[in-house]
C-alpha cells in the first residue's frame, strides 16, 4: 500500500518532470491551475495517476477539491485506494 507522502511525492515528481517547464517547479500545495498547468495537462496528469495507481478517477469525482494540487489529488486517490 502506498503512503500519502508517497502517492503526493509521485504525483509531484511526475508533474515537474513532464508538465513543467525546466526551472518552475511546484511544491505539493501549488495549485495546477496558479502554476499554468491546464486541461490537456490536468488529462496526462489522471493518465498518469491511472497508470501508477491502477484506476481512473470518474468524471463525478473530476471537482477542484480533487484535483486543486498535487496534495489534494494525491488526497484523492490514497482515500480511492484504502476503500477500493
Amino acid at each position: 500500500m502506498h503512503t500519502l507522502d508517497e502517492i503526493v511525492g509521485a504525483i509531484v515528481g511526475f508533474v515537474n518532470t513532464e508538465i513543467m517547464a525546466s526551472g518552475h517547479a511546484i511544491g505539493a500545495s501549488e495549485r495546477f491551475e496558479l502554476a499554468g498547468v491546464d486541461s490537456m495537462a490536468l488529462l496526462k496528469i489522471l493518465l498518469f495517476v491511472e497508470r501508477e495507481f491502477g484506476f481512473w478517477m470518474p468524471e463525478e469525482d473530476l471537482v477542484v477539491g480533487n484535483v486543486a494540487s498535487p496534495a489534494a489529488l494525491g488526497d484523492y486517490v490514497a482515500r480511492h485506494l484504502r476503500t477500493g
